[in-house]
């Protein structure tokens, strides 16, 4: 079985710890790479330097409250690029701001979650993941 890549941009080493038991409890084989701003996720994403090498994410995990530039400066960049529109964007967010979700959900990210995570729907979503790429990777 294939691994399913995820890419999570988080900047608090707790939130970090709870996703990975989150994905260690999934049916797949789950790659987690974290990264901790935005500058480096559109590095990675664009495999500029130091990332030239890294494989393109089959999921991207986004915290909005980063430091520096904030999590929707990745959202459009995943979003407004070619190469990297296909891949999904989970919003994951401690503010229940109508204005930040009006704007994830505009920039196309693919779910919006609210932190402390729903862990059922967060693996929910994640099976879904995993099932639509064993499909797609049949179907060739």
């Amino acid at each position: 079985m294939d691994t399913f890549d995820i890419l999570l941009v988080e900047d608090n080493e707790a939130d970090i710890l709870i996703t990975q038991e989150i994905l260690n409890q999934g049916e797949g084989l789950n790659t987690l790479n974290s990264l901790s701003t935005a500058e480096e996720a559109i590095l990675y994403l664009n495999k500029r330097a130091p990332f030239q090498n890294v494989k393109k994410p089959d999921l991207i995990l986004l915290d909005l409250n980063l430091p520096k530039s904030n999590g929707f400066a990745v959202l459009v960049e995943v979003k407004s690029t070619p190469e990297l529109m296909d891949i999904p964007v989970i919003i994951l967010t401690s503010s229940s701001c109508d204005y930040e979700k009006e704007f994830a959900m505009k920039n196309h990210a693919d779910l919006y979650m609210e932190k402390p995570l729903d862990l059922n729907r967060m693996k929910r979503f994640l099976k879904e993941m995993e099932y639509n790429k064993v499909n797609k990777i049949n179907n060739i």
